[in-house]
Parts: structure tokens; C-alpha cells; sequence
């Protein structure tokens, strides 16, 4: 009895360490971007009733028509359809036209993204807002990748 339960412990320890280890590396590569576009990172919501992506950060020695016009550019250039857009208000509303099918639906969905920016002194906070539909599967790392790259665009190259 007492080997068949080292021999349990070694098989848990055998299945489960690579996968703890794996969630201590995601860890530990999330903590070392420093970015604020990764740290204010937020998720609302669930698979099953649909899910809202968001994060933001402020992008220094930039003013809200640069910003404004890098995001705009690097969004189309990218393939995302700008649904509309307003300069003055800092706004800017990206489709992801055929983003995937939901569960057991036989079309393709597109998805909003919704581009906030805001001046804040010399600077912008530039804020990105992604909704999914019930049953959509997307990954974390996608989420915090393409929204990140949304706010990087309006950086000073």
C-alpha cells in the first residue's frame, strides 16, 4: 500500500509539474512587461455569456492627433475596417470582420474594437475595449498581444 501511494504521488507530481511550471513561466514573463497596456489588462464576463477585453495605458510626448492618426493608420494597414471614427473626440470604432464562428453557428462574426484616446497633459491614455459574443473562444495572451499593439502604434517610433 505504502509503494502504490509513492507510486500515485510520483504519477501526480510527473502529470502536474510541467503545467505548474508552464503557469510559473506565463507568470514570470507577464511580470517581466513591464507594460501598462499588460498590467491594466481586464476581463469581464465568461464563455458562455460572452466576454469584454480591455486594458489602456499612457503614451508619453504625444498628442491625441498623432495618436489619433498612427492608430488609425496601423489599424487598416493591419486589416481591421474602421466602422467609424472621430478625431476631435479621440475615438476610434475598428471591425474585425470574419473573427470565427461561435459555438454550433454556421457564420463567420466580426468583432468591435472600441479605440479611446485622451489627452492627459503632454501625454495620451489610449484605451482599448474588445467584446466577444457567447461562446467564442479567444486566449488571454491574443487579447493582451493585439490590444497592446493597438496603443504601441501610437508610440513615437
Amino acid at each position: 500500500m505504502k509503494t502504490l501511494g509513492c507510486v500515485l504521488i510520483a504519477a501526480v507530481c510527473m502529470t502536474a509539474g510541467p503545467a505548474l511550471a508552464g503557469k510559473k513561466k506565463d507568470e514570470a514573463a507577464a511580470a517581466a512587461d513591464a507594460r501598462g497596456c499588460v498590467a491594466n489588462y481586464k476581463q469581464e464576463g465568461s464563455f458562455m455569456s460572452g466576454r469584454t477585453f480591455s486594458t489602456w495605458d499612457v503614451v508619453p510626448g504625444v498628442s491625441l492627433s498623432t495618436a489619433f492618426k498612427r492608430i488609425y493608420t496601423e489599424g487598416v494597414k493591419s486589416g481591421l475596417k474602421v466602422s467609424s471614427s472621430d478625431e476631435k473626440m479621440g475615438s476610434i470604432v475598428f471591425e474585425q470582420a470574419n473573427a470565427g464562428t461561435t459555438f454550433g453557428a454556421q457564420n463567420m462574426v466580426s468583432l468591435p474594437w472600441n479605440v479611446f484616446i485622451e489627452p492627459e497633459g503632454k501625454n495620451v491614455k489610449v484605451s482599448v475595449t474588445k467584446t466577444t459574443p457567447a461562446s467564442l473562444s479567444s486566449t488571454k495572451e491574443f487579447q493582451i498581444k493585439s490590444m497592446c499593439a493597438v496603443i504601441d502604434a501610437a508610440r513615437n517610433k
